[in-house]
């Protein structure tokens, strides 16, 4: 009778240790993919983020080029505030009809640069336009 009541209780110890180890390996998995789904939403805002800042320098870049079309003598910088973001450019005179354009937007952390080179006025020729 008491050989029979200690398999009983091994059996049970058996059980509780194995639901407990699974346990423990359950919610590991659980932690890990909520890990990775918070550094996914994560990226995802950079990238957006990103974006933002990228389109913010683009209309920044536009602006300074309506700039020099409406004035071809125009050099200085300027400040364009678009939906709480604000970018800078400045217009260089290189010599003659060339101007060299300087774009720098802001998005929270994200900082983009461009640089744009024109050659000509009538009509307005962009000989290169790079991101930094």
């Amino acid at each position: 009778m008491k050989n029979r009541l200690t398999n009983i209780q091994n059996t049970g110890f058996s059980t509780l240790l194995i639901v407990i180890i699974l346990g423990g390996v359950g919610l590991s998995m659980v932690l890990a993919l909520s890990m990775s789904n918070v550094w996914s939403i994560r990226g995802s805002m950079d990238s957006r983020t990103s974006n933002i800042a990228r389109s913010l320098v683009n209309a920044c870049a536009e602006i300074s080029l309506e700039k020099i079309r409406e004035n071809n003598a125009y050099t200085g910088t300027g400040n364009v505030t678009l939906n709480n973001n604000s970018c800078s450019y400045t217009v260089s005179n290189t010599g003659g009809s060339t101007r060299s354009i300087t774009v720098t937007g802001t998005v929270g952390s994200i900082v983009r640069t461009l640089t744009i080179t024109t050659s000509s006025f009538n009509p307005l020729t962009i000989q290169s336009w790079k991101e930094i």
